[in-house]
């Protein structure tokens, strides 16, 4: 797979890429985030922190090009090296900073199959503590158009057959029939979107499925070829859908920044339920 490195391959490369700890904590939990292992070699990259909008109204919402160009520099990445990202739960939030780099023109970027828990599972080199980049490198932000969409834009395709929007909550949120995490959001989804639940992606052991069984996931979600957009809660496993997309060869493709933490707060917007 393009966007996918396991655990044995980056064991024999710990020497010559940069890898990122790119895990945070779930909606509703409390406390400061301490992951059960830190992977030998890697650097922190907070994205609900230096990787947000400081001025963002919602939840971890894409930073600047500015922002974000200075705080790689400050992980000491280059714009030759070779980035793998990972996240504590095994596939949660390191598709969002593999999109990140994506949408600053960044491609050598890679997932790591299965994460923090498959790297503990193998009993694989880990670390006390993060490294820390001695001098800032050289990587340059490069901008690209569409990676990210707002409220606006998702309004706008709504009736549009030309544009699919998938949402990678779980089904019982999707459907309206679970109440949301966050306080004072509707139950239900955006009208005319479909459900791919992001954990769906993973195969029993934690390991994303083959691209196969990927393609038919989106194809049993109507996902022909259209443009594709993304959502969840709050733009974080959007990104999961993303990467499976890209990797089965779908284009163009978007995620919708903040997501439901936008959409389900402003009763300006339809909101579409289904039947128990």
């Amino acid at each position: 797979m393009k966007n996918i490195k396991s655990c044995h391959w980056l064991l024999k490369n710990l020497e010559h890429v940069v890898i990122l700890d790119c895990g945070m904590l779930k909606v509703g939990t409390q406390g400061v985030y301490q992951p059960e292992g830190i992977i030998a070699g890697a650097q922190r990259f907070n994205i609900s922190q230096t990787f947000s909008d400081p001025n963002g109204r919602f939840p971890s919402t894409m930073c600047s090009a500015e922002q974000f160009q200075r705080e790689v520099r400050l992980l000491g990445i280059n714009q030759r090296d070779t980035v793998v990202v990972y996240d504590n739960f095994g596939l949660f939030s390191a598709a969002r900073a593999w999109w990140m780099f994506k949408a600053m023109g960044f491609e050598q970027v890679y997932v790591l199959d299965g994460g923090l828990v498959k790297w503990l599972e193998l009993g694989l080199p880990v670390a006390p503590h993060y490294v820390q980049s001695p001098q800032p490198g050289d990587f340059i932000a490069q901008p690209q158009t569409g990676y990210f969409i707002d409220k606006q834009a998702v309004l706008a395709a709504i009736d549009d057959p030309s544009v699919l929007l998938l949402d990678a909550r779980s089904p019982a949120r999707f459907s309206g029939q679970e109440s949301e995490p966050r306080a004072g959001m509707r139950s239900g989804h955006i009208p005319g979107s479909a459900n791919v639940h992001y954990a769906s992606v993973l195969d029993d052991s934690g390991l994303l499925k083959p691209k196969a069984q990927l393609r038919a996931l989106l194809n049993d979600a109507g996902v022909t070829n259209q443009a594709l957009q993304f959502s969840c809660g709050s733009g974080i496993t959007a990104c999961i859908l993303a990467m499976i997309a890209d990797e089965c060869g779908f284009y163009p493709l978007s995620v919708y920044d903040a997501s439901w933490s936008e959409w389900g707060q402003d009763s300006s917007v339809p909101v579409a339920t289904l039947a128990p």
